[in-house]
């Protein structure tokens, strides 16, 4: 009765863990440009989606950039206008970044002001033009 009861709660918490999927990302980037300005900066521009069903404070874009071979050479940060982001809003970003040398490509973050990470859509990477 006692080999029962064990195999009942192992199959139990096994089925358990097969039911849970995947959450779905919560920001997603819609459009991604980084190009050049000069030497010493970078423009970035695009939109981004609220795609959970909460509203997201203070969100700051995270942007890792890449030299050729794919090795990392810095982490910057940037704050799209407005300060909050409703349900379903698309907004616009229009930053101006230092202008990393080497960098060929960018991959896309985003976190919330209390430095919780967001779970992102279409994280790129995007070239830097």
């Amino acid at each position: 009765m006692r080999r029962i009861l064990i195999w009942i709660a192992v199959m139990g918490m096994l089925g358990g863990a097969q039911d849970k999927k995947p959450k779905g990302p919560e920001l997603e980037f819609v459009q991604v440009s980084v190009h050049r300005v000069d030497d010493q900066l970078l423009a970035a521009d695009g939109s981004i989606k609220n795609t959970s069903i909460k509203t997201l404070n203070k969100v700051q874009l995270v942007f890792e950039f890449f030299a050729p071979g794919k090795q990392s050479i810095t982490i910057q940060k940037g704050a799209p206008e407005p300060n909050s982001i409703g349900p379903g809003d698309l907004v616009e970003f229009h930053l101006q970044l230092r202008a990393p040398a080497r960098a060929v490509e960018v991959l896309m973050g985003a976190e919330e002001g209390s430095g919780r990470d967001l779970r992102v859509g279409k994280p790129g990477p995007y070239p830097v033009e």
